[in-house]
């Protein structure tokens, strides 16, 4: 947010707002006998205002309730560099955690906020100890501390933000569930409001996965503008049906190892050029059932050749151990033979097969003392995405 004063605006400001109860810190409570009493769930504001500061808060607890303390801080720009410790009364650590990573802070290149989650083993009082590892303070220092149980819940992330694509044509995007207090569940994926034309395929993460590759049809016209498309998730999560919109990003790694999923305004298409002049495609009603060493013929539609070379079918990044064992095309229509190794895939596996078509020519390149063979190939386009599961024989 922004704050205006006469003519002048502030720069950008974070601001959070949640729907539980909230309560400011109360100095002094750095022991446990003036510790701040806390009732289950509440959101403390509160700020390590000098250095070696420990602020601590204590919440009467029973056995077997499952507790969630989580710090905001380094996410509002925060100087904190928090770390949580949570103890019986007899002072016995019961959980600890210094540096949590939120993949859905995608801006956040350190991740200096704590987390942690247990299992109360007995009834009775329980301390919160919350302090900046670097045991420094100041003004800059506050944070949000969140006490609750836990919420299962899960964001999403469409990965790029940005689309370039042929009139008619398909390209794979990719979908990350942000998972969060042990929900697992399946995410179903749609397109909301989207203009006619456009269809995802294999639109359907599988419980117990993070990451989902997917493709998107477009229209067979191109467009003098970028079109902006809203892809949502829905799940059941406790019998309560959830909907969550999917955040445009992208995947950008930090200092050659770290990476983030940075977000953007919006999921972008950009439809270019005329439509190929054939047909690329597959023939599938649901997901491919494929036995661990086994083999599934998939129906294709797709040209022999055309006139930028003969037409190749390829698996883009499949699970190890699927792979093609033929392709055969013609006029009459086609297929391809997927096959799995035994000794690498186990039933339970499920998730979708992306098949590209090149375009592969082979000609003549003087090289040096004698002829060389030159190889060339252009992307045609993506098969929609073909789902797949390995199932026991």
């Amino acid at each position: 947010m922004f704050v205006h004063q006469g003519a002048l605006l502030s720069n950008r400001v974070p601001f959070a707002v949640d729907t539980l109860p909230e309560c400011l810190e109360n100095e002094p409570n750095n022991e446990p006998a003036a510790a701040q009493r806390v009732n289950l769930p509440v959101i403390v504001n509160g700020r390590i205002d000098r250095p070696g500061d420990v602020d601590l808060f204590y919440f009467e607890g029973r056995a077997g309730q499952h507790v969630v303390a989580e710090v905001k801080a380094r996410r509002l720009d925060s100087s904190l560099d928090s770390a949580l410790k949570l103890t019986d009364s007899a002072g016995k650590q019961v959980a600890f955690n210094d540096d949590y990573e939120d993949k859905a802070a995608g801006l956040t290149t350190h991740h200096a906020d704590s987390r942690l989650s247990a299992t109360l083993p007995s009834d009775g009082p329980y301390y919160q100890y919350l302090v900046d590892e670097q045991r420094k303070g100041g003004a800059d220092y506050g944070y949000r501390l969140h006490l609750d149980a836990p919420r299962p819940d899960f964001e999403l992330r469409v990965v790029p933000s940005s689309v370039n694509v042929r009139a008619g044509t398909t390209v794979p995007i990719t979908v990350h569930a942000l998972r969060r207090d042990g929900y697992d569940g399946q995410i179903d994926l749609a397109l909301k409001d989207a203009p006619t034309g456009f269809k995802l395929s294999g639109a359907r993460l599988p419980a117990g996965q993070d990451l989902l590759r997917l493709t998107l049809t477009v229209p067979p016209e191109s467009q003098a503008e970028p079109c902006a498309l809203s892809l949502v998730g829905q799940a059941t999560i406790q019998q309560r049906q959830v909907t969550h919109a999917a955040v445009a990003a992208d995947d950008l790694m930090q200092a050659f190892i770290y990476r983030h999923l940075v977000p953007a305004s919006q999921l972008e298409v950009c439809i270019t050029g005329s439509p190929h002049r054939f047909t690329i495609g597959a023939a599938v009603a649901g997901p491919i059932k494929i036995p661990p060493g086994g083999k599934v013929r998939v129906p294709v539609s797709a040209p022999t050749s055309t006139f930028l070379g003969e037409v190749h079918l390829e698996l883009s990044d499949p699970p190890p151990g699927i792979t093609i064992e033929s392709v055969s095309l013609g006029r009459e229509g086609g297929e391809i033979v997927i096959q799995s190794d035994p000794a690498v895939v186990k039933p339970g596996l499920k998730g979708n097969l992306i098949v590209n078509a090149f375009a592969v020519r082979t000609g003549e390149n003087a090289g040096k003392g004698k002829a060389q063979r030159r190889k060339s190939r252009i992307l045609l386009s993506a098969l929609p995405a073909i789902p797949f599961e390995i199932v026991a024989n």
